[in-house]
């Protein structure tokens, strides 16, 4: 008799590979008034007991995520996660804002294929090397 094993069912949410995501940094203030400048969105601040967070807008139950800061997070710039942020209605916008809000522009647009849209990288002004995307430029 052959065994073959089996995968237990993870649950999945149809539609999305993200939950959660936390963006470290060393000065809070700083780093949601960069993302803010950004964005054009402003962040909401929450403690769930675990230190204050900045959360990014997000519709629920669609994934959502902040920043954090503490002694226990480290910024490491082209390493670790990179989020991809939503910057709609406009790429080009988002990232002429960011020099201004104190990040640097790594690039500033890639077209994706398949009409999957378009994204730039830069980094924030914690070190943190984040993705912007949108479906159109």
């Amino acid at each position: 008799m052959s065994h073959t094993p089996s995968t237990p069912a993870i649950p999945s949410r149809a539609g999305s590979a993200l939950n959660w995501f936390e963006i470290p940094c060393a000065d809070l203030d700083r780093a949601q008034a960069f993302y803010e400048a950004v964005l054009a969105r402003p962040l909401h601040r929450e403690d769930l007991g675990g230190g204050p967070m900045a959360v990014f807008p997000h519709d629920k139950p669609a994934p959502g995520g902040c920043l954090v800061a503490g002694p226990q997070r480290r910024v490491a710039p082209d390493a670790g996660v990179r989020p991809y942020l939503d910057c709609a209605p406009s790429l080009d916008a988002a990232v002429a804002r960011v020099a201004g809000a104190g990040g640097t522009v790594l690039d500033a647009c890639i077209e994706l294929p398949h009409g999957i849209g378009f994204i730039a990288h830069v980094r924030d002004t914690e070190g943190n090397t984040v993705g912007l995307h949108t479906v159109q430029r």
